[in-house]
Order: C-alpha cells, then sequence, then structure tokens
C-alpha cells in the first residue's frame, strides 16, 4: 500500500517511478480517490515546505467532518455533517496554507487568539458574503486562510483543531 501523498491528489513518487506496464493499474488505484477531490484554488506559496509541515499534522476529522483530498498544494478539507451543528446539512471546510499575509490594518476588524492542544494562533475573521467566513492567521508566516461555514459549533471546533498544526509555521507578529 502506498503511503498517503502529501498533497491532494498528487501522484506518489513510486507511482510515478512504476513501469509502464504496472503504471496503469497502480496509478489508476492511486488516482481512484481523486474523483471527489474539493476543488480548492491554489494559494501562491502553497509549495513551501512549511506549509507541508502544516499539511501532514493536521486532524484527519475536525468538528465531526472527515479529511478530504483537495486539488491544490498546500490545501486541506474537511467534509460530511458536523457534531452539534444546528443546521444538520452537510459543510465543507477549507485550509489553504500559503495565501497573502494579512497587514495590521487589516485586523481593524479584529483579531482573535485561538487556544487549541496547548498552542495559540492568531485569526482575522472576514465575512463572505455568501453564508460563509474566511479566518486568516495573523503574524504567521506564511499565512493560512480557513473557510468556514457561518455556524458556531463549527468554528469554535476548527479553529482550535487546527491550531497545533497551524503553530509550526513562524509567528512574526501577535494580535495586540
Amino acid at each position: 500500500m502506498l503511503p498517503r501523498p502529501l498533497v491532494g491528489c498528487q501522484v506518489h513518487p513510486l507511482v510515478r517511478r512504476a513501469p509502464v506496464l504496472l503504471l496503469t493499474g497502480v496509478a489508476a488505484g492511486a488516482l481512484a480517490g481523486c474523483a471527489g477531490a474539493v476543488a480548492v484554488e491554489p494559494a501562491p506559496r502553497g509549495y513551501e515546505p512549511a506549509c507541508s509541515q502544516v499539511y501532514t499534522a493536521l486532524p484527519d476529522e475536525v468538528a465531526g467532518l472527515q479529511r478530504r483530498a483537495t486539488t491544490a498544494q498546500g490545501a486541506a478539507a474537511w467534509s460530511g455533517v458536523p457534531t452539534g451543528s444546528t443546521g444538520g446539512g452537510e459543510v465543507t471546510v477549507v485550509l489553504r496554507c500559503g495565501v497573502e499575509q494579512l497587514s495590521a490594518l487589516d485586523t481593524a476588524g479584529g483579531c482573535q487568539a485561538v487556544e487549541g492542544d496547548g498552542a495559540v494562533v492568531d485569526w482575522i475573521p472576514r465575512e463572505d458574503g455568501d453564508g460563509r467566513t474566511t479566518w486568516t492567521t495573523y503574524g504567521r508566516e506564511p499565512a493560512v486562510s480557513l473557510q468556514l461555514p457561518a455556524d458556531t459549533a463549527v468554528t469554535t471546533s476548527v479553529l482550535p483543531a487546527v491550531a497545533k498544526a497551524v503553530s509550526l509555521l513562524e509567528q512574526t507578529a501577535a494580535c495586540s
């Protein structure tokens, strides 16, 4: 069995090196899970090694949602019916590492320190206008964004669940 790929639906290096005769069967099996991959726009710096560290440290389950493959390097997604959700419908949460860093002026709407598993990460929330909120790290290099549904149960569960992985990124500033 091949190890879990580091990024979404990229082909594992062992599959790329397989002889042509074996490639058909092995590659088909390795890519079968990509059919249900969550389409994610790649972040400008999602390829950075620090994002790979975050990606591999992320949990397989958050707020009752199961981790899914994505189409972008440095991105992760979870979907399902969240635990404690008031709506009861299926939701998808998307994390992108390597997004543009926010400035101190962007914190005017509020910067919130969130603790989870012994780590503290500062986040700046922004309403997307479509019933979702994008939370972007403040003072982490590279920056991470987390797009969440407007569901308090999901927000209060997901942000702490990813804090330890996100805290692996260098902290360059903190909310004041």
